[in-house]
């Protein structure tokens, strides 16, 4: 709920990062899952340990980004609900103009570089795995690049909300404070 989302204090100077374990995990999960799927082939010719390893670290990748590192690096989450009509339905939620501006920069830089140089890392095996026409890596870089994307596009979706609703927040304030001098 909304006190899940509250504002945490302001960054302390002293303190780089207020979450190092969420940020650690938040590229952790990235690299490790590249990595793995990249040297593999070093250590095991089964395609189902190379498919099922990198998978599980792309599905953990996509949990904690998605539940974790977006709440407590940025301020923001997203989710997807069915109504009882089976229509889907996005819902976004992120922190008030006070609480954005609490987020800290520096990890505000990690989340969103992290967040969007994993696509073009995988969509780039996926292409070297299909100029090689080695299929069964293509499907394992194509789920991988999907559960990626889909993180980046939510967020994204996310962050427009959140300017948008910042922006109506300041013009609201200012044009208050406006009409208040002039009456």
């Amino acid at each position: 709920g909304a006190d899940d989302m509250a504002a945490p204090e302001a960054p302390d100077p002293g303190r780089p990062l207020p979450n190092p374990g969420t940020t650690f995990f938040h590229v952790f999960f990235k690299i490790a899952s590249l990595l793995y799927f990249f040297t593999c082939t070093w250590w095991s010719t089964h395609f189902a340990i190379h498919f099922v390893g990198t998978v599980v670290l792309c599905a953990f990748d996509f949990w904690w980004t998605k539940n974790v590192s977006g709440r407590f690096m940025v301020g923001m989450r997203y989710w997807q609900m069915v109504d009882e009509n089976n229509k889907e339905e996005w819902r976004f939620e992120y922190r008030d103009a006070e609480g954005m501006a609490r987020v800290h920069p520096a990890e505000s830089k990690i989340f969103w570089y992290a967040l969007y140089g994993t696509p073009p890392a995988w969509f780039l095996l996926l292409f070297m795995e299909l100029a090689r026409f080695n299929l069964d890596y293509v499907l394992n870089c194509g789920i991988s690049l999907s559960m990626c994307s889909f993180n980046a596009y939510g967020y994204t979706k996310c962050s427009k909300d959140a300017q948008a609703a910042i922006s109506t927040f300041a013009t609201r304030t200012l044009l208050s404070s406006v009409v208040h001098a002039l009456v």
